[in-house]
C-alpha cells in the first residue's frame, strides 16, 4: 500500500512539474501577438538633418528637424519679395512629405481664396522653396524600416511694416 501512494506521488509531482518547465503555448502566442501590434501614428525615429545627428533623444530630433526646416525655408523665402503683403494676417498650411529616400515634397497648401487673390506666386515660392532643400535628410524610421512621415507645417503671413 505505501509502494502505491509512493508512486501515486511520482506521477503526480511529474505530471504538475512539466507545467512549469515548457511554458504554455498562449503565452507564447499572446508574446507574438503584441510584438506584432504595429502603432502607424508613431515613429521610432523621426526625419533628421545631418545637423540634428547630436540629439540625444527623440523629441529634441523631432523638434531640431522642425526648426532647421523653418530656418532653412525662412532663409530662402526671405529673399524674395511677395506682392500685396498690405492684407491683414493670414495663416496657411503646408502638408510637408519626407519619402523613405528622404526626399522632402509638398502634399498640399491649405490657404483661403483671398490669400491666393492678393499673393498668386506664392504656391510657387514654396515649391521651389521646398525643392531647393538638401537631400541629405535621413528619412523616418519605424523598426528599423524607412517610412513616409508627413508634417504641417503652418506659415504665417503679415503684412511688412
Amino acid at each position: 500500500m505505501f509502494f502505491r501512494l509512493v508512486i501515486l506521488i511520482v506521477i503526480i509531482v511529474v505530471t504538475y512539474s512539466c507545467d512549469f518547465i515548457s511554458p504554455k503555448k498562449t503565452t507564447l502566442r499572446n508574446t507574438a501577438l503584441l510584438d506584432t501590434v504595429i502603432d502607424y501614428n508613431e515613429v521610432d525615429v523621426y526625419p533628421l538633418f545631418l545637423d540634428c545627428n547630436n540629439c540625444d533623444s527623440s523629441e529634441k530630433q523631432n523638434l531640431c528637424f522642425e526648426m532647421e526646416l523653418v530656418r532653412r525655408l525662412q532663409k530662402i523665402t526671405s529673399k524674395s519679395h511677395l506682392g500685396a503683403l498690405d492684407q491683414a494676417h493670414d495663416t496657411i498650411l503646408v502638408d510637408i512629405l519626407v519619402n523613405t529616400e528622404g526626399r522632402i515634397s509638398i502634399v498640399e497648401i491649405h490657404k483661403n481664396s483671398e490669400t491666393s487673390r492678393s499673393i498668386p506666386e506664392l504656391d510657387s515660392l514654396l515649391f521651389k522653396s521646398i525643392a531647393s532643400l538638401p537631400a541629405a535628410v535621413q528619412p523616418s524610421l519605424k523598426r528599423g524600416i524607412p517610412v513616409n512621415s508627413m508634417f504641417t507645417l503652418p506659415i504665417v503671413i503679415s503684412p511688412k511694416e
